[in-house]
């Protein structure tokens, strides 16, 4: 800056820097000859305290700072290096520490701070640091250049930021930077994608006490997009690829469809190495290219869980999963599940983006086989499922399945032996999430519902519809606390003469701990268990992260399965329990025992579940 003052001044500037952009001095610019110290604006960003204080190993000591920077100052000399060796040392680190000093000072405002020692010809002596904060420095005027080609709508919001630091704020450093960084955010948000900031220019008046602040800021062009190619050579790959676009030709540059893109590449699952970059010079339709550079992800994976229960026993299940198997970034998937009272194998087929993003078809086939106390199943399924996001948070699937059973429930076992159904349905459902790691939620809300209907065949042609809503929010109330609840209901109308596991169960892992599982559904007249036409349950837990590795919960649950959706919510029963959580890096592996709070004949005083992931 070539502006002078007729008193004493600092001329200081921000060089580039490749991470925080900090204010520096310029060596040597300081004016009017006989300066004793020039002052800095460098810094830290940390708030302030109010603690006064001054001895670091014995060997320092601070004077004069102010209270609300004496604990961060402090923290400057507390640097935990052993005791000087010779004066020399002690001299050297004193004026280390008398640097460090001014540097805070002068970040808070104080740009003409001085700091000087004394006791520096023993080692024995502790050393003073003598603090002289001179002036606390405010803003005089805050200025602006580069701006010139800017749209009238761009600049008033620039001004807007540029306001937030009005004439006689404290010249802090923190703030100044915070500016500039709003600057260079707004110009990117209006679709100059190539701008930056090049300095911040400070001129500072001691006899004033002020800081003329001027901001240069290098706009670019106005970017608007075009094309996006990729170096993908097969055809269908790059047809895949056009399909995540998040743009339409001709719209303006915006950080946040970049981040689209790249998430929309990431969720893919085909790639672990993305590169997004925008062209600088336009193509001859005035439009900037797009270009994707990518690393292919290892197209196929094998995972395995295990579960283990008191009242479900003992379960393991293997994925088998091929991506991109045509180019269309489709997968092929192969599970089996092994556990006490269920077997089955499926395998889908997923072909996603159909037409618009997010538009995937889902096919499935598989077999299945369950032991439970209520009934016992074999069944074979075929089914396929068309889902549409219509917000990042909400998805809406429609499907049709047939679904071929031999059922043995008390019923049968006494009158009609083995009951042999096919079952044709169209499930209806709806699904909103915000959560982040659907594993271990730290924040945010699931909701669910569907409405399946359906009608069965081989014994009579029974229809139904079955409806089931459910909910769970999470939320962080400290660092390491998280609060989560949960409810679902559900509502079952038509003949009961549809395969038993269309009705309703509850009891067990899934919806009540603490009882055995289906033990809180409807009963016959002999104690045996039936389907309910309704099911309420709902939790809460308390989730504290102990440590890097373990964390402890507390829980309670509550919940049934009715003859009829009215009376389910008097009909539920209560449990409480306490969990364990060691966190490998994956998703917690939980271990939770749980104890019915309205404990009939029969049930067992605890209950115990070891499984991986959160309860919900």
């Amino acid at each position: 800056m070539n502006q002078q003052k007729a008193d004493l001044l600092v001329i200081m500037t921000r060089l580039p820097n490749s991470g925080l952009n900090r204010l520096r001095p310029i060596a040597g610019a300081c004016l009017l000859g006989a300066l004793t110290a020039c002052a800095s604006v460098n810094g830290t960003q940390n708030g302030s305290a109010s603690v006064n204080g001054s001895n670091a190993n014995g060997h320092f000591h601070l004077s004069g700072v102010p209270n609300s920077l004496a604990s961060r100052a402090n923290a400057l000399l507390n640097t935990g290096q052993p005791a000087p060796r010779s004066v020399l040392e002690k001299r050297n680190r004193a004026q280390t520490l008398a640097r460090s000093v001014e540097d805070l000072l002068a970040s808070e405002g104080y740009l003409a701070a001085q700091v000087s020692y004394e006791d520096l010809t023993t080692l024995e002596n502790s050393a003073v640091l003598t603090v002289d904060t001179g002036p606390l420095f405010t803003i005089s005027t805050v200025a602006l250049t580069g701006a010139d080609t800017l749209d009238a709508e761009t600049r008033q919001i620039i001004d807007r930021h540029l306001a937030t630091l009005p004439k006689g704020a404290i010249a802090r450093t923190a703030d100044v930077e915070k500016v500039e960084t709003e600057l260079v955010t707004v110009l990117l948000a209006r679709g100059y994608a190539f701008a930056t900031s090049p300095g911040i220019d400070a001129l500072a008046s001691r006899e004033d006490a002020d800081v003329e602040i001027t901001y240069t800021i290098d706009p670019g062009p106005l970017v608007r997009l075009g094309d996006l190619v990729s170096d993908e050579t097969d055809p269908r790959s790059q047809k895949a690829i056009q399909v995540l676009k998040t743009w339409r030709e001709g719209a303006t540059y915006n950080p946040r469809t970049m981040d689209r893109l790249r998430s929309r590449l990431r969720s893919s699952g085909l790639y672990e190495g993305i590169g997004v970059v925008v062209s600088r010079e336009p193509e001859e339709d005035g439009y900037h290219t797009v270009s994707l550079t990518l690393a292919e992800a290892k197209p196929r994976s094998i995972s395995f869980g295990v579960t283990a229960s008191t009242t479900e026993g003992i379960g393991a299940d293997a994925l088998w999963e091929r991506r991109n198997v045509t180019g269309r970034a489709d997968k092929v998937t192969v599970r089996a599940e092994a556990a006490t009272l269920s077997r089955s194998l499926k395998a889908g087929y997923e072909r996603p983006n159909i037409g618009r993003f997010g538009r995937t078809l889902t096919t499935e086939a598989g077999v299945r086989q369950e032991e439970t106390q209520a009934y016992d199943l074999d069944g074979v399924k075929v089914a396929a499922t068309l889902s549409q996001p219509f917000t990042r948070q909400i998805t809406l699937s429609v499907g049709a399945a047939i679904d071929a059973t031999r059922i043995t429930d008390q019923r049968t076992r006494i009158y009609l032996g083995e009951r042999e159904q096919v079952t044709f349905s169209i499930p209806v459902t709806a699904a909103y999430t915000d959560v982040g790691d659907p594993l271990d939620p730290q924040d945010g809300i699931r909701a669910f519902a569907s409405v399946e209907s359906g009608v069965s065949v081989g014994n009579g042609t029974p229809g139904y519809t079955r409806m089931q809503i459910s909910g769970a929010t999470y939320r962080k109330i400290a660092d390491d606390l998280v609060a989560a609840v949960r409810a679902e209901y559900g509502a079952f109308s038509g003949s009961n003469a549809v395969p038993t596991d269309r009705l309703f169960f509850a009891g067990g892992g899934g919806t009540v701990r603490g009882y055995e599982y289906q033990s809180l559904s409807p009963t016959d007249s002999f104690g045996e268990f039936l389907g309910g036409r309704g099911l309420f349950s709902a939790s809460a837990e308390l989730r504290w992260r102990r440590s890097e590795r373990f964390g402890y919960a507390a829980f309670v649950d509550v919940g049934a399965a009715s003859e009829d959706a009215g009376s389910v919510f008097g009909e539920s029963k209560a449990s409480a329990g306490l969990g364990i959580r060691y966190y490998p890096g994956f998703g917690p592996i939980r271990f939770d025992i749980a104890t019915p709070l309205n404990k009939r004949d029969g049930d067992a005083p605890l209950q115990i579940y070891v499984s991986i992931g959160q309860a919900f």
